[in-house]
């Protein structure tokens, strides 16, 4: 089958994430300062976006990771949402920051918030690179929003197509040609 022919446009260029992320890091410093932080990151989409976080945030913080799955192999068809990792995670009585790439329709976020409140931590809250601007039938909204786009499908900073493109620096808009 191969790669598809494609073309990237870019939305998001690597340094205006880095600006991004630095300020976002300095308003966790100053909210979590002298708690029990644990960033909770989401595989595999938000592995850059976590990686350059935790290096611009100056507090200590406990990083964690989790998988979820609400697509089956077929890519298309929403089914329930599988957590894969939040089982063994001690929360109790911690702050838990969320690290996702997108946040789209909201389910995933969402039934991962649920989730994790049963595990009764202090607080939790979330952070995502891009927040789509789309219809949506969950009210949740992220609590740290990096950047808002439109409704385009984006590959890059970890966001993939396929498993592909995530190590691209920025974001892109992608479209395969013919």
């Amino acid at each position: 089958m191969g790669v598809p022919l494609i073309n990237l446009k870019p939305l998001i260029l690597q340094k205006q994430i880095a600006t991004k992320i630095a300020e976002i890091a300095r308003a966790i410093d100053r909210e979590y300062q002298g708690k029990d932080l644990v960033i909770l990151m989401v595989l595999k989409g938000a592995i850059c976006l976590a990686a350059d976080l935790i290096r611009a945030i100056q507090i200590a913080c406990d990083i964690e990771v989790v998988q979820c799955k609400s697509y089956g192999s077929g890519g298309t068809r929403r089914k329930a949402l599988q957590i894969l990792g939040l089982e063994p995670l001690e929360l109790q009585g911690r702050d838990v920051l969320i690290v996702d790439d997108i946040f789209d329709s909201g389910h995933t976020l969402d039934g991962l918030m649920q989730a994790i409140a049963l595990k009764k931590p202090r607080s939790v809250k979330s952070l995502v690179l891009l927040y789509k601007n789309v219809q949506r039938t969950v009210a949740l909204r992220p609590d740290y929003v990096l950047f808002e786009i439109e409704n385009h499908f984006v590959v890059g900073y970890g966001l993939d197509y396929k498993e592909l493109y995530r190590g691209l620096p920025g974001v892109y808009i992608y479209e395969e040609t013919e």
